[in-house]
């Protein structure tokens, strides 16, 4: 999810962006409690639209918040989300998601990048241990390792290294659900990673190039320059996963949640579609 899974700020209400902030805020929180004292240091804002998703399945009364200070904001109490099974269950599958993503990291980058990440490697494999999701973890790692495989092999097609993330998120979104709950968020969790797949493959095109990385739209464009023709082919497919995206959002059980429900439709809606605007030319946006 890294960097890409985030609202348009401007266009959320301050009471919504208040509720996005407070969730991330419980996420950190369960981290410490839940992964470790310091295995929140991995966490990003991706997580929370894993949580407020999972939160549209608790019971009235199971959201509640309240002002804390904490260490890095200790002189300003802020709300925070108190700790609840979606709260919860996101603290472990995001520690679960850094570590694998974490040991990938190690298999594909350069040396100086490779050691920073093996600094913090003690820290992620900890809060991995204490995650206590067997079968999930069984479940990324699997994907994970055939994503590597498709790497290694330089397979030429985006669509199977895609569709193998959007599996392993489709996984983490249905985890432990009901099987009629289960079918909505599995297809909203593979859609989402199918998105975030070949996003990152487009932003990532003219340094993987650079460098001689894998990258299955390297491997179609020849590593040329990104014609106007070739970016609009590369959106016109992020933007049909979007569609099946806003399908799968649309089965949410939003019920009166409405700031819950405001703040899934913006990151779906605006989010995603904003963060791809480096392929209209625009200046990219750095990823969190």
């Amino acid at each position: 999810m890294f960097g890409y899974v985030k609202p348009d700020k401007a266009e959320l209400l301050v009471k919504e962006y208040e509720l996005y902030r407070a969730t991330y805020c419980g996420i950190c929180r369960a981290m410490k409690k839940y992964t470790g004292a310091l295995s929140n240091v991995t966490l990003t804002y991706d997580s929370v639209f894993l949580a407020l998703v999972r939160m549209l399945y608790l019971p009235d009364g199971a959201v509640s918040a309240r002002k804390r200070r904490c260490i890095a904001h200790p002189f300003e109490s802020r709300p925070m989300l108190d700790s609840n099974e979606a709260i919860e269950y996101t603290a472990r599958a995001f520690a679960i998601l850094t570590y694998y993503k974490m040991k990938d990291d190690l298999h594909d980058e350069k040396l100086l990048r490779r050691v920073a990440v093996g600094a913090a490697r003690p820290i992620v494999s900890h809060a991995n241990k204490k995650a206590h999701l067997p079968s999930l973890e069984k479940t990324v790692g699997e994907r994970l390792a055939k994503i590597s495989g498709l790497e290694d092999a330089a397979c030429a097609s985006i669509d199977e290294p895609a569709q193998l993330f959007g599996e392993l998120l489709g996984e983490i979104f249905a985890y432990g659900m009901d099987e009629c709950d289960r079918l909505v968020l599995y297809e909203l969790g593979l859609h989402l990673g199918r998105f975030i797949y070949c996003a990152d493959a487009a932003e990532d095109y003219e340094r993987d190039a650079r460098e001689g990385k894998y990258n299955p739209y390297v491997i179609a464009y020849g590593g040329e320059p990104l014609t106007d023709e070739n970016r609009e082919t590369i959106k016109c497919g992020l933007l049909l996963e979007c569609k099946r995206l806003e399908a799968a959002v649309n089965l949410l059980p939003f019920g009166s949640r409405a700031s819950i429900e405001n703040i899934i439709k913006n990151i779906i809606y605006l989010g995603l579609v904003k963060r791809i605007e480096f392929l209209d030319g625009e200046k990219k946006e750095k990823k969190s």
